[in-house]
Formats: structure tokens, C-alpha cells, sequence
């Protein structure tokens, strides 16, 4: 009887065992499960939140490009001094090609004289 006893007692504790196990296999699996959800959750936030960014780094972009649009269709600025150099340069050509025009009327003006006075 006490034979019978101690291993009713035995297989007792062993079913005890297993279903520690068992329940915390399933609470083990029903952990791993939350945990997925809540990645997969934090996943789709994350998602949600690249995309957000996305969309905002799309709408920058495309305002610093009407900017530099903007900026392209309008003439570059230039300062007083390079304008006045540019303008200098323009003037000292301008004086040249007069000095020449007038030299070459002059020798033309010689030639009718001489030609003239036969």
C-alpha cells in the first residue's frame, strides 16, 4: 500500500512537472505571440512614421526647388565694383574700335587727297 502510495505521490509530482512545463510553454508561446504583435505593431508604426517622413522630405525638396527655380529665372547679382569693372572693359573697347574707325577713315581721307591733287 505504501508502495502504491509513494509512486501515485510520484506520478503525482511528475504531472505536476509537466503541466509547470505545459503552461509555461504556452505562456512562453503566448509571450513570443504578444511580442510579435507588438513588433509587428511597432513595425507599422515605424513604417507609418517613414512614411511621414517621406512625404515630408518630398514636400522640401520640391519647395527648394521652386526656390531654386525661382533664384535660376532671376538674373545673378553683381556687386558695384564688378559692375563698374565690366562697364570700364565695355568703355576701353568701345574707345578702341573709335580710335580705329578713325584711323582707317583718316588714311582714307589721305588717299582721296593725294588722288586729287594730280
Amino acid at each position: 500500500k505504501m508502495l502504491k502510495n509513494e509512486q501515485d505521490k510520484n506520478n503525482q509530482d511528475q504531472n505536476q512537472d509537466q503541466n509547470q512545463d505545459q503552461n509555461q510553454d504556452k505562456n512562453q508561446d503566448q509571450n513570443k505571440d504578444k511580442n510579435k504583435d507588438q513588433n509587428q505593431d511597432k513595425k507599422d508604426n515605424d513604417d507609418q512614421k517613414d512614411d511621414q517622413n517621406k512625404d515630408q522630405n518630398k514636400d522640401q525638396n520640391k519647395d527648394q526647388n521652386q526656390d531654386q527655380n525661382q533664384d535660376q529665372n532671376q538674373p545673378p547679382k553683381i556687386t558695384p565694383q564688378a559692375a563698374q569693372q565690366m562697364l570700364q572693359a565695355i568703355q576701353n573697347k568701345e574707345n578702341e574700335t573709335q580710335e580705329k574707325v578713325k584711323r582707317e577713315k583718316a588714311k582714307l581721307y589721305e588717299r582721296q587727297q593725294r588722288e586729287k591733287n594730280w
